[in-house]
């Protein structure tokens, strides 16, 4: 899944009271009133249908090698472009943080150049202005909060773009990714990470909002049930909220939440990775407002290495 460790690591940058006259909140795009259902599934005989399949397969390092090789023959399709990109996404996520041996930073800058170089050939297109804003938001995880600030708007902006695109939908073969669904749940994450705070405002263009970070992972959720990702992310920003404006309803109703996605079936090695992490969060829901699953921030660094809960 494309979605989980793409939003900017940035809950570790201190909040300080704001000057006596703050600046506006940013400007807000607010999702569908009624979430679209994907559409557009692959089948049999449809252009690039070997790659979806490999995707669904899972055969991640088959798929980059012959999407690589189809878009040397033809560069000017669009679509190859975004099906390079989310083989290398899944590829690199399989490999650990701590493996020194592999260059995240480097990985992820060639994903945000591929996403460019097919928005050069098709400017607004969703599916590549989705993965434009994981590429950099994933860059920015990788490279740490501070070096992060500065991706900040690009991300946000590349994402609504992509969740606000009238009348298109997509799904893979399994569901696997699914817009504008998948572009809702970036949304909701970036909303919580980054912090709700006028400095982070003034530095990067935007900043957190905990409101719209539930909004918007209701919105995915909506759109698209019975995932263990989004219903994990839905249940940690209620959480959040719940944390930052003592609500306690909002509390219940994110553990309760999480209690159902731990109970689905995982689909993905990273609904794996995701179902492990919500019994993490349910043992300790402080967790919640600084979770992700790159590690990190230094409250996840902490908290995964723990052993899991029995």
């Amino acid at each position: 899944m494309l979605v989980t460790l793409a939003a900017l690591a940035f809950a570790d940058i201190p909040t300080v009271p704001p000057p006596a006259t703050p600046p506006d909140a940013p400007a807000t795009t607010t999702s569908p009133e009624e979430p679209p259902v994907p559409s557009n599934i692959p089948k049999e005989g449809d252009p690039h249908y070997d790659l979806e399949l490999l995707y669904h397969q899972h055969e991640y390092q088959k798929g980059l090698d012959l999407a690589k090789q189809q878009l040397a023959a033809t560069p000017n399709d669009k679509d190859l472009y975004w099906h390079e990109f989310r083989f290398m996404f899944q590829i690199g996520e399989q490999i650990p943080r701590t493996d020194t041996t592999f260059d995240k930073i480097a990985w992820y800058e060639q994903m945000a150049d591929i996403a460019e170089e097919g928005l050069k050939i098709a400017p607004g297109d969703p599916h590549l202005l989705f993965a434009k804003g994981i590429g950099y938001g994933r860059l920015g995880t990788t490279r740490g909060v501070l070096s992060s600030l500065f991706l900040a708007q690009t991300v946000e902006d590349s994402w609504l773009q992509s969740a606000n695109t009238p009348g298109y939908t997509y799904s893979s073969i399994g569901g696997e990714e699914q817009l504008p669904c998948d572009a809702y749940l970036t949304l909701g994450i970036f909303y919580r990470l980054v912090p709700e705070s006028w400095l982070v405002q003034a530095i990067a263009g935007t900043r957190g909002d905990l409101q719209k970070s539930v909004e918007w992972n209701k919105k995915a959720d909506q759109c698209s049930p019975l995932r263990v990702d989004t219903m994990k992310e839905y249940g940690i920003s209620e959480i959040c909220y719940g944390q930052k404006h003592g609500d306690e309803q909002s509390m219940k109703d994110g553990l309760t939440e999480l209690a159902k996605a731990s109970a689905v079936k995982a689909q993905t090695p990273t609904d794996e990775i995701d179902k492990k992490h919500i019994l993490m969060i349910i043992s300790d829901p402080k967790m919640a407002c600084g979770y992700s699953r790159d590690g990190q921030q230094d409250l996840d660094e902490k908290q995964l290495a723990k052993e899991q809960p029995k």
